[in-house]
């Protein structure tokens, strides 16, 4: 039996290791909070956006709900099913669960998303907070922005929601920015003072007033530039290092400084952890083999080398955007182009088993496993639909090469299936071609359940009903 979902980083706040108090920051956030519904904070990679936010939310005690926003929010039913279950940790005994977009909401999606905000903020403290963590990943032109504005309207006087991005604010929010409903925290806020930047070197190491002057200058206010620095100060015993001035050079850098001074195993445990979104120790240890495997993300997560953690009975890391994407790019150089894909599917097979489907589909579209991402299909389409995500299955099974499509009648009657409400007419090809597959193969269970999907997609269209009458012959025998 599957062990029970463990709770996602997508809504984890990070916990901080002896992150400095960054007090003036925090004057302004503490000011935007009681006269502002909404607060930006929007600055380039390891500028210390995400820090700032989770330090200070830690410093006041503010309860809420952190979510980290991807790609697949894209896709507005699985954004609110994910909010829902964030609201889960606020809700009463005998309450219902959060409503999901299911169909019958996608003619006033706008009016849907204003009653589920409302409720949501009913269910939290009166000072909580909501952020969005990683708001660019969601590109400008997309619905959910419009949706995100709307509910800044409706946040009631003493919360806020705060959206941290590596973009500006969208167009969408010029009202809300024009009528001083938004805060703008930005880079030239962001960058470290030389104070801040002498705080967070005395953590680290004994540095004199003229190297940190110099490192702080190199740096230029850059948090994750000051954090490369540092390390290479302490590693060499000198603060002879300089930063390349192209952010897109630190490959580099953390190749020199950090990656190719670590042994060869730990070498190999980071780049294969690197393509599990998130990294609880166990699945780590499983992944790789590595039993050190606590030892070594907690070693970068007490030295501020990118890498977050959630506490928990079983700690549970990720790592920053920056390192990430850095060792993913290492993979082929350490593992051995033939082995990535195989790695991949292991680990996409163990979050899987963990209940964390949406991450292993990803991993097992990478790995090309065809197979395994078509058995994942076929058993989660059903939930899937449940909770309003058809966007997202038809994403997952339009992903699929054509002759998987072919050999698995059963994906394409729920492509069918998760088109009817949204497309009755383009759902009955699917349909109609997966009834044929199940005929030539002899399954009863699966003509009667493809018929009655193309039943049903005549009642949604709700126009020329006569050619139903065959499929509801058919679906008598």
């Amino acid at each position: 039996m599957p062990a029970p979902p463990r709770l996602l980083a997508k809504l984890t706040r990070p916990r901080l290791h002896g992150a400095v108090a960054r007090e003036r920051l925090f004057v302004q956030l503490d000011q935007a909070r009681k006269r502002r519904s909404a607060i930006c904070v929007v600055g380039p990679p390891g500028a210390g956006k995400t820090t700032l936010v989770a330090s200070w939310l830690d410093a006041r005690g503010a309860k809420g709900i952190w979510y980290q926003v991807d790609a697949g929010d894209t896709d507005l039913a699985t954004f609110f099913h994910y909010l829902g279950q964030a609201a889960g940790a606020y809700a009463r005994k005998g309450q219902v669960s959060m409503p999901a977009l299911t169909p019958e909401y996608l003619t006033d999606i706008e009016g849907f998303s204003r009653r589920f905000f409302r409720e949501l903020f009913s269910r939290l403290p009166g000072d909580a907070v909501l952020v969005l963590d990683n708001y660019q990943e969601v590109g400008p032109e997309q619905a959910l922005h419009e949706l995100i504005a709307l509910a800044v309207d409706e946040v009631p006087p003493g919360m806020v929601l705060v959206a941290i991005s590596r973009r500006d604010p969208p167009d969408r929010y010029v009202r809300l920015i024009a009528n001083e409903h938004v805060e703008r925290v930005d880079w030239d806020q962001l960058k470290l003072s030389l104070d801040e930047a002498r705080a967070i070197a005395s953590e680290r190491m004994e540095i004199t007033a003229g190297e940190l002057e110099r490192l702080h200058a190199t740096s230029g206010g850059w948090a994750a530039g000051l954090t490369l620095l540092l390390e290479g100060c302490r590693r060499n015993g000198t603060a002879s290092a300089d930063l390349p001035e192209d952010r897109i050079a630190i490959f580099d850098y953390f190749a020199v400084q950090i990656f190719a001074r670590v042994p060869e195993a730990t070498q190999r445990f980071l780049v294969s952890t690197a393509f599990l979104p998130q990294v609880p120790v166990s699945i780590a240890r499983e992944l790789t083999g590595n039993e050190t495997a606590d030892a070594i993300l907690d070693d970068l997560y007490r030295r501020h080398l990118f890498t977050h953690r959630r506490p928990g009975a079983e700690p549970v890391y990720w790592y920053h955007a920056l390192f990430r994407t850095f060792l993913k790019a290492q993979a082929g150089s350490v593992l051995g182009a033939d082995h990535i894909g195989e790695i991949l599917s292991r680990a996409a097979r163990l979050l899987e088993a963990n209940g964390m489907s949406d991450d292993a589909f990803e991993l097992f579209r990478e790995a090309r496993d065809w197979p395994a991402a078509t058995r994942l299909i076929e058993r989660r389409a059903g939930d899937l639909l449940a909770h309003g995500r058809g966007q997202t299955l038809r994403e997952w099974i339009l992903t699929l090469p054509s002759d998987s499509l072919e050999a698995h009648p059963w994906v394409r009657y729920w492509l069918g299936i998760s088109l009817i409400p949204v497309d009755p007419p383009g759902s009955r090809r699917p349909l109609e071609h997966a009834y044929a597959q199940f005929e030539a193969l002899g399954e009863p269970s699966g003509q009667a359940l493809t018929a009655s999907g193309i039943i049903d997609s005549y009642v949604f269209e709700w126009a020329d009903f006569r050619p139903m009458k065959r499929w509801v012959e058919r679906w008598k025998r």
